[in-house]
């Protein structure tokens, strides 16, 4: 039987190797095989999840963008809408699984950039929502404040 130095003994069982002198086992703890900051594939997913996140986080105020040629009424109208139609696609999405929401909201209602497309009575008949007192001045309007109806008589002249 041979007997290691202390150094020796200290090398070995930091190696991971067992020493058969004593009745302790040593194991060395393995590190990753490309650590986190070096990895892009792990940036990647991070960076997405952290926008996904902060975008479900912080809505932008639909305030923040009054349409030009409307008039105050139905500009507050139109951002009352906006407001609605967010905080629906929010809740909708907020019962799906995580990894899942984006995919199963598109399997059901479309995606929401289809759903911002379309006139404000087909959107909210589309996401059952309620309509406002004064809905028939918006209703033709889509999103973004486009009239959607000039749309369709311009295809037809």
């Amino acid at each position: 039987m041979t007997r290691l130095s202390k150094t020796e003994q200290d090398n070995t069982q930091q190696s991971g190797v067992i020493s058969h002198d004593e009745e302790s086992i040593a194991i060395s703890e393995s590190s990753l095989l490309v650590p986190l900051t070096k990895s892009k594939k792990l940036a990647a997913i991070r960076k997405r999840s952290q926008s996904l996140q902060t975008v479900e986080i912080n809505p932008v105020h639909s305030d923040e963008f009054p349409v030009p040629g409307l008039n105050k009424e139905v500009n507050k109208l139109l951002n009352d809408a906006r407001e609605q139609i967010n905080a629906k696609i929010n809740e909708i999405m907020a019962l799906y699984p995580p990894g899942k929401k984006n995919k199963m909201f598109t399997l059901r209602y479309g995606s929401p950039e289809s759903i911002k497309q379309m006139n404000m009575k087909a959107i909210f008949t589309h996401l059952h929502i309620d309509k406002a007192r004064k809905f028939a001045l918006i209703e033709n309007l889509d999103y973004f404040g486009n009239d959607t109806q000039s749309k369709k008589s311009g295809f037809s002249q």
